[in-house]
């Protein structure tokens, strides 16, 4: 890909999120944690048995369970994809596979840090899977994307961060977790597939409905806490540093021709 072309990418980024991007594409490797909950159709979120009081919150108990994995995105393209670890939960090993996402502006054409999220569980039910979308608040992310070469810490109350929408249960509505990195919104989907997502809808309820039984209509909440992300593009040379090493190299041919004179 030519630079003209990194260049149009990433300004379509920026207009379709609205917060700052490199001019070429910036590939960001991450590390993350945070807490997967899940809520039934009314938002309720549901105890898990495996689970008690995971993240050392006071009076949250078993609603919130620990998870962590590993991300890579591309801002010029806006999209990117994940590895999440499989955790207990109700007895059973839950992991998540093909999970990809893509930065969608407002999600409705225009400036906004949503991203959506697709995905399949596996919850050791016969090898069977079941789809999943959501869709985020990546304001936090956003707002912090290192620079080439660089690595930042993105916690809790950073600038930038957005609130999750989920309920925290143990602590009563209508606390919630705070303000995170990358939260959890109330957007439905209309489908499960990337390419079937929209149009998204707002119910006031954490998560999108899950569409395939037994957990048809439950809500799977992810809220990332912390990400540590490094933006492994190649640190570009300043103009500076490339006029220095001209002349010093011109240096050099001079002294060499009055060696031989």
């Amino acid at each position: 890909m030519n630079n003209l072309k990194k260049t149009a990418l990433a300004s379509a980024l920026v207009a379709a999120l609205g917060v700052s991007a490199t001019a070429s594409a910036d590939i960001i490797e991450i590390s993350f944690t945070g807490q997967f909950a899940l809520g039934d159709s009314a938002g309720v979120l549901q105890a898990n048995p495996d689970s008690n009081d995971p993240a050392a919150i006071p009076d949250v108990g078993s609603q919130r369970t620990p998870v962590s994995g590993t991300a890579i995105f591309d801002t010029a393209a806006g999209v990117g994809s994940a590895a999440i670890n499989a955790f207990s939960f109700f007895g059973a090993l839950l992991s998540m596979e093909t999970v990809s996402f893509q930065a969608i502006g407002d999600g409705l054409g225009g400036n906004g840090s949503l991203v959506a999220g697709t995905m399949s569980f596996s919850w050791n039910y016969g090898g069977a899977s079941f789809p999943v979308t959501a869709v985020f608040d990546a304001a936090g992310f956003f707002a912090n994307v290192p620079a080439p070469g660089a690595n930042v810490v993105i916690g809790t109350g950073c600038a930038g961060c957005a609130t999750s929408s989920t309920a925290d249960a143990g602590l009563g509505s209508p606390a919630v977790i705070g303000a995170v990195p990358m939260a959890m919104t109330n957007y439905n989907t209309a489908g499960t597939t990337m390419g079937s997502l929209f149009p998204l809808t707002d119910d006031g309820i954490s998560g999108s409905p899950m569409t395939t039984p037994p957990f048809e209509g439950f809500n799977a909440n992810f809220d990332f806490t912390s990400i540590n992300a490094t933006n492994v593009s190649e640190v570009p040379v300043p103009a500076a540093v490339w006029l220095f090493g001209s002349g010093l190299m011109g240096l050099v041919g001079v002294a060499r021709r009055r060696r031989r004179s």
